[in-house]
């Protein structure tokens, strides 16, 4: 049981989904494993950040097959370990994007659609939201957990910015294009590109070892 996205409804005085507060961003799921293997975690409630992506790697290893053999096209990560009771080595930052290009908003900000981008990244206590073009958003979710108090521009929390501004950026880098060739194909193929077909710039083959 899950959603694709929370709901406002009044909270911060606003409707719909469209920033990154908790009513938003954070969506229910429950998951109920029948196998005996989830007897040990049955009933339990896990703290872990979960993202809407690891459903479909959970899905896949309940199918019988090997999610991390798929991670060249599916960025999740399997829930299947903690639904069987065990704590395996996971995420330290959860992430969401949103690009608000069609809104009203990014025409009365002067944004132009191909900067009318926000992004977040938290961690279990604190929320770092940037926009591009604006200075960032951060809150304390900890000692504000209605999200009342922005510390984007508070000197006294530059150093969490920068953490969670470093830690969106080495996100930003992480390998999403390539979706065809699995890590070990890749590694199997290296090296091999010349024992067939057109060789393009070798005068005669038997030039070759």
């Amino acid at each position: 049981f899950t959603s694709d996205h929370g709901d406002y409804l009044g909270d911060h005085w606003l409707g719909e989904k469209d920033l990154f507060h908790e009513p938003s961003v954070k969506v229910p799921l429950i998951i109920c494993d029948p196998s005996r293997e989830a007897d040990t975690a049955r009933g339990s409630v896990c703290d872990a950040l979960v993202e809407s992506i690891d459903l479909l790697p959970t899905y896949v290893d309940i199918a019988g097959g090997d999610a991390k053999e798929q991670s060249h096209r599916l960025e999740g990560r399997s829930l299947l370990p903690w639904l069987r009771g065990e704590t395996p080595q996971w995420r330290t930052f959860a992430f969401s994007e949103y690009d608000y290009s069609m809104l009203p908003a990014s025409a009365k900000l002067g944004v132009a659609p191909n900067d009318a981008r926000l992004f977040m990244v938290r961690d279990k206590r604190w929320k770092y939201v940037h926009a591009v073009g604006f200075r960032p958003m951060l809150y304390d979710l900890k000692n504000d957990p209605n999200e009342f108090t922005d510390l984007g521009a508070d000197e006294a929390h530059a150093g969490e910015r920068r953490r969670l501004a470093a830690a969106l950026a080495e996100w930003g880098l992480r390998q999403s294009q390539r979706t065809t060739r699995s890590e070990k194909q890749i590694s199997t193929a290296r090296g091999k590109s010349l024992r067939k077909g057109i060789l393009i710039g070798v005068w005669d083959e038997s030039d070759l070892p």
